[in-house]
């Protein structure tokens, strides 16, 4: 059965200080590949009001960005053509009040509605630059229009590497407008991790002589190094939900084991210990699961299994083709995203828990990689080589169209994004 996205009759601003009631329900089916985005007019008063249409584009581009909107600007009689949008799916209205500091006043309408479905002030302060309040307005929006939580505000770690340069660890904003570098030493730097409370950021650096672990807090303070026993090779890691442990993959004399390594007192605990090679372990957020990478059955043919720490079973939940690999657990714990190799070309699936289901996300004559979930569950952001050198894609968590998240040089390599949770 489609899932319906339902504008309830009572829709609270949270966050805002006035809240309106809301009209007539309407019905969004967002589920289907060919959605098509819905048409969005937004009108400014006064028009010409610079920091107004700044905070109005900040607000644009993070809406659009979600695949489900298309903005249109308010058009006079005069100026309508064929084309203009008479009945569009929501109306947003904003009004300066204020100058300086900033303040304006908003206001949404459904579909052909009188009554707003939401209304509130919008203030620039010390902790709220313009840019916050589009950023702000864009969450409202989602909250208030398709009844889930807004992302505008998350952020995508991802590698980066320029022509004949090093690798890095990058930063980018929902709407991809900004960029900034993260890991500054000396290494070669990839294999990011979100902690669970977003507060630091794991990823691994490669030099001349060895393979280490840095934890750098997402501010970009310096990263401390971890340390591991003689003989052993870390090869990533990602966190355990309440964020003193880190499940790491040790490379020791060809073979590569699961650990726990407390973060404390630098324990290590071995989780897995097969004689083959297991890798990409990360955590189920109630932490009561693993979802792995093992080529236990054949050599260099991995399949994604998950081991229950609970009742200490694991299971394989990958069958089809000979090599799925970086799985990444949804934000609610019920599916999987994965890459799986199918006619010469890696492809992303998502995997549903209680149906068993795998379902085909991606397709087409290049690879799309390394999937990773949204926070809030609406969206995956994954890498793929479509002219030669990979890039950095959104698309919905049903499939269908695929924007770039970057405008980055044709030059520059990106791959293994990580969403913020």
């Amino acid at each position: 059965m489609l899932r319906l996205i339902i504008l309830l009759l009572l829709i609270v601003c949270g966050w805002c200080p006035s809240a309106v009631y809301a009209g007539p329900i309407d019905y969004f089916d967002i589920t289907r590949p060919k959605f098509k985005p819905l048409p969005v007019v937004i009108s400014m008063s006064p028009a010409n009001h610079l920091n107004g249409l700044y905070v109005q584009s900040v607000f644009q581009s993070n809406l659009e960005q979600t695949l489900f909107f298309q903005i249109f600007e308010e058009k006079s009689h005069a100026e309508k053509t064929p084309n203009s949008i008479d009945s569009p799916a929501f109306r947003m209205e904003m009004q300066i009040l204020q100058e300086k500091p900033l303040k304006f006043l908003f206001t949404l309408y459904g579909r052909e509605q009188e009554t707003p479905v939401a209304s509130g002030n919008l203030s620039e302060d010390k902790k709220t630059d313009l840019r916050q309040l589009g950023l702000q307005m864009a969450n409202t929006f989602i909250k208030n229009s398709l009844g889930f939580k807004g992302i505008a505000e998350s952020q995508i770690a991802y590698t980066s590497q320029k022509k004949n340069g090093r690798k890095n660890i990058m930063l980018s904003s929902y709407d991809g407008t900004n960029q900034q570098r993260f890991s500054y030493n000396l290494g070669s730097n990839n294999h990011a991790s979100w902690a669970f409370d977003n507060q630091n950021l794991l990823y691994t650096t490669f030099t001349r002589s060895n393979v280490q672990i840095a934890i750098q807090p997402s501010k970009r303070l310096r990263a401390s190094i971890l340390s591991f026993p003689d003989g052993t090779q870390p090869q990533g890691g990602s966190w355990s939900p309440r964020g003193d442990s880190i499940l790491i993959t040790l490379m020791t004399k060809g073979n590569s084991d699961i650990y726990s390594y407390q973060l404390k007192n630098r324990k290590l605990e071995r989780i897995l210990a097969w004689k083959s090679l297991e890798t990409s372990p990360s955590w189920s957020k109630d932490a009561s699961s693993i979802v792995f990478v093992s080529d236990s059955v054949r050599f260099q043919q991995p399949q994604i299994y998950i081991h229950d720490t609970t009742k200490n079973k694991t299971r394989r939940i990958t069958f089809r083709g000979k090599y799925n690999s970086s799985p990444r657990w949804s934000p609610d714990g019920t599916q999987i995203l994965y890459e799986g190799k199918r006619k010469g070309y890696f492809q992303i699936f998502k995997y549903t828990l209680s149906t068993n289901r795998h379902l085909q996300l991606t397709f087409g004559r290049f690879n799309s990689e390394k999937p990773d979930w949204s926070p809030n569950g609406k969206q995956i952001v994954f890498s793929s080589k479509r002219n030669g050198l990979s890039k950095l894609f959104l698309t919905s968590v049903h499939g269908g169209r695929m924007i770039r998240l970057t405008t980055t040089p044709k030059s520059v390599v990106e791959t293994n994004p990580v969403w913020s949770k």
